[in-house]
């Protein structure tokens, strides 16, 4: 009974051992699937979802750099706006002063070049497009020698206030061998 034990063992064995090697082979090929169609795919979207991220950290500061170069662009924008608001606070005149502020500039610059001041005329203009802004027009006339006239127009020039002589004409009076000069001097004015 004992060699037939033996023989019945060992026939049974050996399906056995099929069994198992199959049971391991078919083990082996379900992982080998799953590594395919499962594990490298989501490795692969790792990669992607870190290439992504990657690519969006690049973008996000790209828009800082972009967001940094706007702030200093507007801080520019608005330091030249206020030198600008500055400079047409110092070019012009304002609105309620300008007769005798442009009256005592003449009358000094008149002064200071020997040169006799006689009667003026004044006109307003608005400018086009501007409603904070206008023109005075001032024509003046001026009695004088030549040297004088050249010292008016240099105190006119040099003046603080921005004044345009728009035209200029002289002729010399018989009676005295002096220049009647008349002068057309244009100003802008703040809030006309």
């Amino acid at each position: 009974m004992s060699s037939n034990s033996n023989s019945v063992g060992r026939s049974a064995g050996v399906p056995l051992r099929r069994l198992v090697v199959v049971c391991l082979a078919v083990l082996a090929l379900f992982d080998v699937a799953f590594w395919l169609f499962a594990v490298q795919p989501m490795a692969s979207r790792a990669a992607d979802r870190e290439t992504a991220i990657a690519a969006l950290e690049t973008l996000v500061e790209q828009k800082h750099e972009s967001v940094g170069n706007l702030r200093e662009s507007l801080e520019r924008v608005a330091a030249a706006r206020e030198a600008g608001d500055g400079l047409l606070e110092q070019l012009t005149f304002d609105g309620q002063r300008t007769f005798s502020e442009l009256l005592t500039e003449l009358g000094d610059a008149a002064t200071q070049a020997d040169v006799e001041i006689r009667e003026t005329d004044y006109a307003t203009e608005e400018i086009a497009g501007n409603e904070s802004y206008g023109m005075v027009s001032v024509t003046a006339n001026f009695h004088g020698r030549y040297e004088n006239l050249v010292k008016l127009l240099n105190r006119l020039d040099r003046s603080n206030d921005f004044l345009i002589v728009e035209s200029l004409a002289a002729r010399p009076r018989q009676e005295t061998g002096d220049l009647q000069i008349t002068m057309r001097i244009d100003a802008f004015v703040r809030e006309l």
